[in-house]
């Protein structure tokens, strides 16, 4: 395993608080304006990359509790041509919601994963995805979890928070 991923579940949780606390920081640093109002060339605001981050959390959460992932997301995966396609698709519900309502959902959808990783034993995350999604189609690739739950939470979090900052200081 490479030494990016965590090697136990403590430095899973670890990362995950980590993460969401340098995300939090970087969003209360801004106005609403820059969260709402500026946009990059895709069109898409900071609120949009927030509401983007929901459903793919729920997904993970979905999956370590053996339920359908993309039923929980919102989408029939099947439905997209490509991963572009597919965010549209889970961006487009919040459209209307307001900014206060898309954070204060990230925030639950946080706190349930969040929860659901502290209840676990200490070898779960390190299961296969097959494990957890039988019934999906597709070839196991024998990984852990964790290295998806680790792409939809806390490593998305960082992944986004650059677009975040640019697009609050101006930039697309």
């Amino acid at each position: 395993m490479s030494s990016d991923w965590p090697t136990s579940k403590a430095d899973f949780e670890d990362q995950l608080r980590d993460a969401w606390s340098q995300l939090q920081q970087a969003l209360d640093s801004l106005t609403e304006e820059q969260m709402t109002e500026r946009r990059d060339s895709a069109g898409w605001a900071v609120k949009d990359h927030l509401a983007h981050l929901i459903p793919w959390e729920q997904g993970m959460t979905a999956l370590l509790r053996y339920e359908p992932r993309y039923a929980a997301m919102g989408v029939d995966v099947a439905q997209h041509e490509n991963e572009d396609e597919l965010n549209e698709a889970l961006r487009a519900p919040y459209r209307s919601t307001s900014l206060t309502e898309v954070r204060e959902r990230l925030r639950e959808t946080h706190e349930a994963l969040s929860a659901l990783v502290t209840s676990l034993g200490p070898d779960d995350l390190f299961k296969t995805y097959s494990h957890y999604q039988p019934d999906e189609p597709g070839e196991d690739s024998g990984e852990p979890v964790i290295r998806w739950v680790v792409g939809n939470s806390s490593g998305h979090y960082l992944e986004h928070l650059p677009w975040i900052q640019r697009l609050a200081s101006g930039g697309g």
